[in-house]
């Protein structure tokens, strides 16, 4: 693990990484998120856009684990497919 220190929404946050430079485009991320929906609802406090941010990835998150499982499923079929193809021969 390392040190980093990522700024979002002007805050600074001292960090542990497995990997430095994944957690501060994760941190660049959520800050633009942020600064995304602090354009369109200004009246929002910064806990509420970081929540918005949170929901916002975490559907983005769900909806790449079911399409990875779905591309898993094809290919578990696709590979029996094969499989019984070479058996044949």
């Amino acid at each position: 693990m390392e040190s980093v220190k990522v700024k979002v929404f002007g805050d600074d946050y001292p960090l542990r990484a497995m990997n430095k430079a994944l957690t501060e485009a994760a941190a660049r991320e959520v800050d633009t998120l942020m600064r995304d929906f602090k354009r369109k609802a200004t009246d929002l406090t910064a806990l509420k856009l970081a929540v918005l941010a949170a929901i916002q990835l975490a559907e983005r998150n769900l909806e790449l684990e079911q399409r990875l499982a779905a591309t898993s499923a094809s290919l578990s079929q696709l590979n029996e497919a094969v499989e019984t193809v070479l058996s044949e021969e």
